[in-house]
């Protein structure tokens, strides 16, 4: 026995030249229900296929690779010291402390106290 899915077989329809061949209301093309003359009875129209949208290419960001916060927290373990160089050209020169999404505190070589920089307002920076 075949198996289906869970879905019947479907049935056979007799063919119109075949034994078991029944008009409809009389009328022999086997058409419409009243007997009009625009001839057969018209099926329904398919249902649209939905489209697909085409998968759009993924770019990593710096924040799913990761590679971010495993530089800085490298620069913190190894007390690295940095010079930072702002948007405004400013250079800020110290050993970074902590790191967040969108601010890092950099401890001044000088001995100032520390400093929460945006990373947005920062141009790059570079190991010394």
């Amino acid at each position: 026995m075949p198996f289906f899915n869970n879905r019947r077989p479907s049935r056979k329809k007799p063919a119109a030249n075949g034994k078991n061949f029944k008009p409809r209301n009389g009328n022999p093309k086997g058409g419409g229900s009243s007997g009009d003359s625009k001839g057969p009875k018209s099926r329904r129209p398919s249902k649209p296929v939905k489209k697909r949208p085409a998968p759009r290419p993924t770019y990593s960001s710096i924040e799913n690779t990761g590679m971010e916060a495993l530089y800085l927290k490298q620069l913190i373990d190894n007390e690295t010291t940095v010079v930072i160089v702002l948007t405004s050209g400013e250079e800020v020169r110290g050993q970074v402390r902590y790191y967040d999404k969108d601010v890092f505190s950099v401890g001044p070589a000088d001995g100032g106290p520390k400093m929460f920089l945006r990373k947005s307002g920062i141009r790059y920076m570079y190991e010394v």
